[in-house]
C-alpha cells in the first residue's frame, strides 16, 4: 500500500475510497483484538492516512465503531448469509450446502478469530447501548430471514408442521455461533468439524 503524502492525495480525490479503506483496516483490528483493543492511530499507521483525513469521515472512535457495524458487519452477514437464504428452495438440502460451503470459505485464521458479529455482541452489548442496539439488529435480520425459509419449507411439505420455524431458527443461529466461538477458544479446526456434523445430522430430522 502506498503511503505518505500520495496517500493523502488520494483520500482527497478519492473520500469514498478513504472512508472504506479506513472502516476494513479498523473491522480487521476489530476482529483481532476487539474494539475496545481498536486504536485510532494504529488504523492510521496501517492506511497511511492523515488524522485530518480520518477525522474528515469520523468525530470520533465510537463513530467509527457503529460505521464498521452498519456499513462492514451488516453487509457482510447481509452477503454470507441473507441473500443466500433467499434464495433455498430445500431448507434441509440447502441450508447443509450453506453450512459446507460456508466451512470451506473460512481459512484458518477466521476460524480461529471467531465471528466478528458474535465478538462484538459479548464485548459490546453489556457496556454500551448505542452499539447493543446496531449489534442486536443484525442478529434480528438474519434470525428472521430464516425463520421466513423454514416457513416456506413447511408450506412446500419440506419441513416437519410440528415444528416452530422461529423457535428453531433461534437455536441453529445460537448453535453455528456457539461453534465458532468454541473453535474460537480450542483453536482447533477438529472442534469444529465435529460439532458441525452433528448440526447437520439435526438439520435433517426437520424433514417432513
Amino acid at each position: 500500500m502506498v503511503k505518505g503524502k500520495s496517500m493523502s492525495k488520494v483520500a482527497v480525490r478519492n473520500p469514498d475510497a478513504t472512508r472504506q479503506n479506513i472502516l476494513q483496516v479498523a473491522f480487521e483490528e476489530i476482529l483481532l483484538k476487539g474494539y475496545q483493543g481498536l486504536r485510532v492511530d494504529e488504523v492510521l499507521k496501517q492506511t497511511g492516512f492523515t488524522k485530518g483525513a480520518f477525522y474528515h469521515h469520523f468525530k470520533s472512535k465510537k463513530e467509527l465503531g457503529h460505521a464498521v457495524i452498519d456499513e462492514v458487519l451488516k453487509p457482510w452477514i447481509h452477503e454470507r448469509w441473507i441473500e443466500p437464504l433467499k434464495q433455498v428452495k430445500d431448507p434441509i438440502n440447502d441450508l447443509i450446502k450453506m453450512m459446507n460451503d460456508s466451512r470451506a470459505e473460512i481459512n484458518i485464521k477466521e476460524l480461529h478469530t471467531g465471528c466478528p458479529l458474535n465478538n462484538l455482541t459479548h464485548e459490546m452489548s453489556p457496556l454500551d447501548e448505542s452499539f447493543r442496539v446496531r449489534i442486536v439488529a443484525i442478529w434480528e435480520i438474519w434470525y428472521e430471514a430464516l425463520a421466513e425459509t423454514f416457513e416456506r419449507g413447511q408450506e412446500a411439505g419440506i419441513i416437519r408442521k410440528d415444528v416452530n420455524p422461529h423457535n428453531i431458527a433461534r437455536f441453529l443461529i445460537a448453535t453455528i455461533e456457539g461453534i465458532i466461538g468454541q473453535c474460537k477458544c480450542y483453536m482447533s479446526d477438529q472442534a469444529f468439524d465435529e460439532a458441525g456434523k452433528c448440526l447437520q445430522e439435526y438439520v435433517k430430522t426437520l424433514r417432513a
